[in-house]
C-alpha cells in the first residue's frame, strides 16, 4: 500500500500544484518548442511515478522508434493504466494518446492531456469516433504522433496474450496519412496495479518495440487486415519475451 500512497500523492501534487508550469506552457507560442517542453515535463512526472511504484521497465527495440521527429502511429496492447505512464516515457517527440472520454471528468488531468495533444473517444458515439479519427489524422499530418490501444479497453485475461480484437477503424490514421505503424508489446503491466487493485506492487515490466509497419509496402491481403496483422505481431512479441524469461530462469 505504501507504493500506492507515494505514487498517488505525487500525481495529486502535480495536478494540484502544477498550475505554474501549465500557465507557463500555455503562454508559450504554439510549436515544437512548446510541445517538447510539455512532453519533457510530463515525462519527468511519470518517471517519478514509476520510481515511487518500484516499477522496473526493460525496453527492447528502441532502434525502431522514429527518427528526426517523424510522426507515426503507435499501437500497443492494453492491460493497465500504467501502459500510458510507461508509453509516455518511451517517446521522444510530441505524441497524443487516444483515451476514453470518461477521463475528461478529471478536469486538471484533461487540461494536461489536451496540452499533450491527447484526444478523447466516446466508444458509444460513432459520429464522435469518426471526428476523433479525423482529428488524429490532422495531427499526424502536422508532425504529431498518435498512440492508440485498438482493443478499445483494458484486457483482463490471465494469459498475457489474451487480447481483445483490434478495432480496424483506428488504423485509418495510418491508412490516410501513410505514416508508419510502430507495434509495441507490454508484458506484466497488469501486475503493477489491476491484478491486486487498489495496491501497487513492485513489478519488472518488459516492453518490446517492434519493427515499423508501412501499409503501402504490404501485400494487398495483409493491408486489408492491418489491425489483425498488428495484433498478431504484438502477440508474437509477447510470446518471445515470455520464452526469453523462461530461458533466463533455467
Amino acid at each position: 500500500m505504501i507504493y500506492t500512497i507515494l505514487a498517488g500523492l505525487w500525481v495529486l501534487g502535480f495536478l494540484t500544484f502544477g498550475s505554474f508550469w501549465f500557465l507557463k506552457i500555455k503562454g508559450m507560442p504554439d510549436g515544437l518548442e512548446k510541445d517538447m517542453f510539455a512532453l519533457r515535463l510530463v515525462q519527468k512526472q511519470f518517471l517519478m511515478v514509476l520510481r515511487l511504484s518500484r516499477v522496473d521497465v526493460s525496453v527492447e527495440g528502441k532502434e525502431n522508434l522514429p527518427k528526426d521527429g517523424e510522426a507515426v502511429l503507435y499501437v500497443a496492447n492494453h492491460r493497465s493504466f500504467f501502459d500510458t505512464v510507461i508509453g509516455y516515457t518511451l517517446v521522444d517527440h510530441p505524441t497524443g494518446f487516444i483515451a476514453k472520454t470518461e477521463i475528461e471528468k478529471v478536469v486538471t488531468l484533461k487540461m494536461w492531456m489536451k496540452l499533450l495533444h491527447c484526444l478523447f473517444l466516446d466508444r458509444e458515439n460513432l459520429r464522435q469516433n469518426l471526428k476523433v479519427i479525423l482529428e488524429a489524422i490532422a495531427k499526424v499530418k502536422k508532425g504529431i504522433s498518435i498512440w492508440i490501444f485498438p482493443e478499445g479497453t483494458r484486457s483482463k485475461g490471465e494469459d498475457q496474450k489474451d487480447m481483445l480484437p483490434f478495432k480496424e477503424g483506428s488504423f485509418k490514421i495510418a491508412q490516410k496519412t501513410g505514416c508508419k505503424i510502430i507495434p509495441i508489446a507490454f508484458l506484466r503491466t497488469r501486475d503493477v496495479l489491476e491484478a491486486h487493485f487498489p495496491c501497487i506492487h513492485p513489478t519488472r515490466v518488459k516492453v518490446k518495440i517492434g519493427e515499423p509497419i508501412l501499409i503501402s509496402e504490404l501485400p494487398e491481403e495483409d493491408a486489408g487486415r492491418i489491425g489483425e496483422l498488428t495484433r498478431e505481431r504484438i502477440i508474437h512479441y509477447i510470446d518471445e519475451m515470455e520464452k526469453a524469461e523462461k530461458e533466463e530462469a533455467v
